[in-house]
């Protein structure tokens, strides 16, 4: 017995010293946090990147929605960096948003990365508010980074409202039992009722289910119940009953049937609404409202970091969804646009993303620009002679299509420029062309803005996101290439200038000559078109008339591309030739 004790004793004493503890015959872990042995040594040289993106990519954190910092470190010192933590703090107090608690690196050795994520999730309760959160990142010995801050306004939660916008009787058909076929409901009838609901408000009413119901059992409704799914700011659902009061139905006025319908949020609900159906009379014709988000409410200042080291780069992921067209009210019944696109070059590098912009442009031309004639062209569509194909304006395309001092035209051009050797002439490249045979297949921009003048449209308006140093588009994660063997060509080309004496043309350029233009990897499109088309949807509305003329869409461009450019590889200046007062959209 003594022996069992001493045994038992004995055990006990070995699972204190490994960290456990045994209680009524089982054994139950202890955690034992170990203390890393730090020792102070050569410096590491921290580089931090920051990343935001929110789940609906829209750069402004809405009720309900849920966010992820990303924070990845680098060390490019000699010395490892120890005990590291990782902590963001927000200026303002609600209690509806809920930061991850810091996190602990222990070590970053020289040459090695460590990414962390701390989310950020906002409560159906969130107030509207610009939060401006510090994150900080302090090293065991002092050797801490610079302090960087996310700006991040938080919107809200918007109302659905969901109402009745009428209803048509159809008492003709397959299902129904007319006494007489005049659209109106007789007592005895059993007709078909269409009923129309809409989304008036400013938010999605989520898997909206409806019901109709009558106090009289007198008054017969079949289908009474079901499902409308997602119905989306503006968005009309329809939905039918059969409807049938029998001969004992004596009600005067409204009959005494009534709707409800629901949503996932029970916010916004339409309850016990008594429709507008009486024996022998027609009903009112429906009621459409037009209905747009809350241009105001989204026109907050999306996500944005803020910071001085130049240890630091940041990005916001999908800060503007440039992907999302908004209807303009401007429509152009006589305008012509062509859009370029090249990419893949068949004898030289790629431009990267050109044949995207032209696809996104495609887009902005038809439904903010209101053109419904695009002709679009990318990478193998641009060959031989295309360009004098379609800009003569003898035997061209174009000319075919426009009315002289009719027709406005718009032109859009995304790809590789190419200067001349001594730099006194600017080109345009087709996807086929060599190097070798550039003042044979190249498209001298002069000749370019001498044959839109010669068209003889009412208006013209052309962007051009390319550059002529003799470089490939390069972007954060694309190297520039040189193209003409050229490197360090000074431009000094004497261009055209048509809008001097013409006050409708319109010129943007996404570079100075002797710039080169950037790509932009975020939206997979080049740096000036991303702004191009943010400004579009209405960034550049800097007086909120809800007019976008082409000063203020330059204004925009060229401060955005600027601060941007030189985060990316070196500046980058657009630059603008015409009449500012001219109105390219309207919301």
């Amino acid at each position: 017995m003594k022996t069992i004790v001493f045994l038992f004793s004995l055990l006990i004493s070995i699972s204190f010293l490994f960290g456990q503890k045994i209680i009524s015959g089982k054994s139950q872990v202890t955690p034992v946090k170990l203390t890393p042995n730090f020792e102070r040594g050569i410096p590491p040289n921290l580089f931090v990147k920051y990343e935001f993106q929110d789940n609906n990519s829209n750069g402004i954190l809405e009720a309900n929605e849920s966010a992820n910092l990303s924070i990845e470190i680098s060390n490019k010192g000699k010395g490892p960096a120890q005990g590291l933590l990782v902590k963001v703090s927000d200026n303002i107090f609600d209690k509806e948003l809920i930061i991850e608690d810091g996190k602990e690196i222990v070590f970053i050795y020289p040459d090695q990365k460590v990414e962390v994520n701390i989310s950020i999730k906002a409560g159906f309760l969130i107030k509207s508010a610009e939060h401006k959160f510090e994150i900080s990142v302090s090293e065991h010995f002092g050797y801490d980074m610079d302090p960087a801050y996310l700006i991040l306004s938080t919107l809200k939660f918007q109302e659905p409202e969901l109402v009745f916008s009428g209803l048509d009787i159809v008492d003709m058909g397959q299902g129904t039992g007319a006494i007489e076929e005049d659209g109106e409901l007789q007592a005895g009838e059993m007709v078909k009722v269409k009923l129309v609901v809409q989304n008036i408000g400013q938010n999605i009413a989520k898997n909206t289910i409806y019901k109709i119901e009558s106090t009289d059992n007198n008054i017969y409704i079949s289908d009474g119940q079901g499902t409308l799914g997602d119905v989306s700011i503006g968005e009309v659902k329809e939905l039918w009953i059969s409807l049938s009061p029998n001969k004992r139905v004596t009600t005067q006025g409204k009959l005494p049937v009534y709707l409800t319908v629901t949503n996932d949020y029970n916010r916004g609900n339409l309850k016990e609404f008594q429709l507008p159906i009486s024996l022998n009379q027609k009903p009112p014709e429906p009621s459409i409202v037009e209905v747009k988000p809350d241009i105001e409410s989204l026109k907050q200042q999306v996500a944005r970091f803020e910071y001085t080291s130049n240890k630091i780069t940041a990005n916001v992921g999908n800060t503007i969804d440039i992907r999302q067209v908004p209807p303009s009210k401007i429509r152009r019944p006589d305008a012509v646009a062509i859009i370029i696109g090249i990419e893949k070059y068949e004898y030289f590098a790629p431009a990267p993303y050109a044949a995207n912009d032209a696809v996104v442009m495609k887009e902005y031309f038809r439904n903010v620009l209101g053109i419904q004639k695009v002709y679009t062209y990318t990478n193998d569509n641009v060959t031989g002679f295309f360009f004098d194909n379609n800009f003569d304006p003898n035997f061209g395309e174009l000319q075919k299509a426009i009315v002289k001092g009719q027709t406005d035209l718009f032109v859009f051009y995304s790809g590789h420029g190419m200067p001349s050797k001594d730099g006194s002439t600017i080109y345009l490249f087709p996807s086929d062309g060599r190097i070798e045979a550039l003042d044979r297949q190249g498209y001298d921009l002069n000749k370019l803005y001498n044959n839109l003048e010669a068209l003889g449209a009412k208006s013209v308006t052309v962007f051009m996101d390319a550059c002529f140093t003799g470089d490939s588009r390069a972007s954060e994660q694309i190297e520039p290439k040189n193209l003409v063997a050229m490197k360090g060509v000074k431009i000094k080309a004497k261009v055209v200038q048509p809008w001097i004496t013409d006050p409708n043309f319109t010129v943007f350029n996404s570079s100075d000559f002797n710039e080169t233009s950037l790509g932009f990897d975020p939206s997979e499109t080049g740096l000036f078109t991303y702004y191009l088309c943010a400004g579009l949807q209405g960034k550049a509305d800097a007086n909120t008339d809800n007019q976008i003329t082409a000063g203020e869409l330059q204004d925009y461009i060229s401060v955005q591309v600027k601060e941007t450019s030189v985060k990316i590889r070196g500046i980058q200046s657009p630059q603008f030739y015409g009449n500012r007062e001219i109105i390219l959209t309207e919301y």
